[in-house]
């Protein structure tokens, strides 16, 4: 399939890393649809995007863990493009900054379900296109969370563990139509939500952590979305058509192939 034909639908696109990836993929002149809940946010991002790149761009505002919105976003993507052949699981939220005994059940709930359940319901609307046409690629963003203890971040860690393990699942249920599953861990970003973070009260973090959330800044360790977008290009290209099932970071996929600089 030449480059420019295929179709993306990037969550959580509306700013950081879906945004950028977003633009990355439109920069190629793919067909992209951005979903996110902030209207006016995606708006202004859609527009961006399709300024500078020329390319087709939609976008829909909906919540991830809503069944109706991620079935409104997939069928306009669908009807529009005639397929998704990339769907980018991005749509993500910190939850609540708390140990286990200090978060309410409503809040564990909306972690889970966005972090998690928003990958299911994406996965599960786009999969059927996929399978009938025996291709697609799907990429979920993790966290290194996902795979060790952070004091306070109970439920975010243990949303993302549950992506980690959905990406190895799925990767394997769909390896015999030609689907790729895999995730990126994009360590720490210069994102909105490291904004949030250190904008927290140090009590409610405690000092430590947030020290260490002021000190990822101050030093420069944060990295740049764009350089992460260039990695979900890669997976969601034919030339990683071999990698399935994997979970890592930047330099993990390295490894297996990805040249950054291409």
């Amino acid at each position: 399939m030449p480059v420019h034909e295929k179709a993306a639908l990037v969550t959580g696109a509306g700013r950081g890393l879906g945004k950028a990836i977003a633009e990355a993929y439109a920069h190629l002149r793919w067909k992209v649809a951005m979903m996110s809940q902030n209207p006016e946010e995606l708006d202004k991002a859609a527009d961006e995007i399709s300024r500078r790149t020329g390319a087709e761009v939609v976008h829909s505002a909906g919540d991830v863990s809503c069944p109706e919105d991620v079935r409104r976003t997939s069928q306009e993507t669908l009807e529009r493009f005639g397929r998704i052949d990339v769907l980018v699981n991005n749509a993500g939220i910190i939850g609540p900054p708390r140990f286990l005994e200090d978060t309410g059940l409503e809040a564990w709930n909306r972690t889970l379900g966005v972090n998690l359940g928003g990958f299911y319901l994406c996965a599960r609307a786009v999969l059927p296109s996929m399978v009938e046409r025996r291709q697609g690629k799907i990429i979920n963003i993790v966290s290194g969370l996902g795979e060790m203890p952070y004091p306070r971040f109970c439920a975010y860690a243990v949303s993302k563990a549950g992506a980690i393990q959905l990406t190895r699942s799925l990767a394997s249920e769909m390896q015999p139509w030609n689907i790729q599953v895999n995730a990126i861990d994009p360590g720490v970003m210069d994102t909105s939500m490291q904004d949030y973070l250190r904008q927290m009260d140090p009590g409610i973090l405690s000092e430590d952590i947030h020290r260490n959330f002021v000190a990822y800044k101050e030093q420069g360790m944060l990295k740049d979305p764009r350089a992460v977008a260039r990695l979900a290009v890669f997976l969601a290209s034919d030339d990683s058509s071999h990698i399935t099932g994997e979970t890592g970071t930047l330099g993990h996929y390295r490894k297996l192939g990805w040249r950054p600089g291409r």
